[in-house]
């Protein structure tokens, strides 16, 4: 099981996750929506990947609208989150809202 910061687990960082969705979601049109599920596609690459909702501009806006709830939440604010990094790693940190669930675990991850 992994732990950071305050004790928190994958289960309540991947409802942190869920939360920012929500948010996210809000702001976009329904065809152009994710869904709180771990097996959501964030990034896809047309022809080699399964077929994402987001285009880049909505990639960044997840990301900045998670960075947020992340600094807002009294339990995350101490998670380094770098969205330049995730940005840069897209094609594997964003491959679904598990596998950013395990980067942001594994970047944090109390030794």
């Amino acid at each position: 099981m992994y732990y950071i910061c305050r004790m928190i687990t994958k289960e309540a960082l991947l409802k942190i996750i869920y939360q920012a969705v929500a948010d996210f979601n809000t702001m976009q049109e329904a065809d152009e929506q994710l869904q709180p599920q771990p097996d959501q596609i964030l990034f896809s690459r047309p022809g080699f990947t399964k077929e994402g909702v987001l285009d880049s501009m909505g990639l960044v806006n997840f990301l900045v609208t998670l960075d947020d709830i992340l600094d807002q939440n009294e339990a995350t604010q101490e998670i380094q989150f770098d969205i330049s990094e995730t940005l840069d790693k897209k094609e594997s940190i964003l491959a679904s809202i598990d596998t950013l669930a395990n980067h942001i675990l594994d970047k944090n991850k109390k030794s």
